[in-house]
């Protein structure tokens, strides 16, 4: 499909038709993009459904879009969630663009005893923004959920309800005691006895406290290493994804 990529609620049928673009997508579509009456474009709802359109500009500040048969993607598997501690400030744009295109379903704000910045619908918002221009600017179809924060033990228990592999990243006392990033992306270590994903878990700057380690390992969460160094939030979470996502691409 050609054309930039613009994202709307949803599509009215799936056979076709006509869909309105929010007022927010014109303006981009217009002064960004410069597209005019007619230009090709994609459309997408961030849920898989696709289809190749063709504005119609109104008078006013109407901008329409009429599109044809509508194609369901099928989401990448496994399914990969991250759990993270909420960076300072224009750091979580910086995570959430890194980790979108890589197919990352779903982002978890994770509530940590050594957490700084705390989730709140201000930024809730604003990361819903960011994950959408990220989609749009890598041609991904399916936007990743932004879960309600959660604790550590919270987001073991959720993992172990749906039957994901929990993950922590976080340096381990001893070298023997981490599953080694190339091999937690392998098939064997993070996929094993049916597990339907991946959820990894990563800490804020201050790190895990032993709590929440000895909570983690208590539910089955894996250590994870990502290497010798410390890692900022957003390049700890965009590693461990580039990680898991590439090792199951096709060779």
């Amino acid at each position: 499909m050609s054309g930039p990529w613009i994202h709307v609620p949803a599509f009215a049928s799936p056979g076709g038709g006509r869909v309105a673009i929010s007022a927010d997508e014109a303006r981009h579509a217009a002064g960004s993009r410069r597209l005019r009456d007619g230009d090709a474009v994609t459309l997408f709802d961030g849920r898989g459904a696709v289809a190749a359109a063709h504005l119609l500009v109104g008078s006013g500040d109407a901008v329409h879009a009429q599109f044809t048969t509508v194609e369901r993607r099928t989401p990448c598997a496994p399914r990969i969630e991250i759990a993270s501690a909420v960076p300072k400030g224009d750091r979580l744009a910086t995570l959430l663009e890194a980790i979108a295109p890589l197919s990352v379903a779903a982002w978890i704000p994770l509530e940590c005893r050594h957490s700084v910045v705390h989730f709140s619908a201000a930024l809730a918002q604003r990361a819903q923004r960011v994950l959408v221009a990220a989609c749009k600017q890598s041609k991904q179809p399916f936007v990743p959920q932004i879960a309600p924060a959660r604790s550590v033990a919270e987001c073991c228990d959720d993992a172990r309800a749906r039957s994901l592999r929990v993950l922590l990243a976080h340096p381990p006392k001893h070298a023997d005691e981490a599953t080694p990033a190339s091999c937690a992306a392998t098939g064997s270590a993070s996929m094993a006895d049916g597990a339907a994903g991946v959820l990894v878990l990563i800490g804020p700057e201050g790190g895990f406290s032993a709590e929440e380690i000895a909570d983690a390992h208590s539910r089955g969460a894996r250590q994870m290493s990502l290497g010798e160094s410390i890692l900022r939030i957003e390049l700890a979470a965009s590693c461990a994804a580039a990680i898991l996502r590439l090792r199951q691409e096709p060779k």
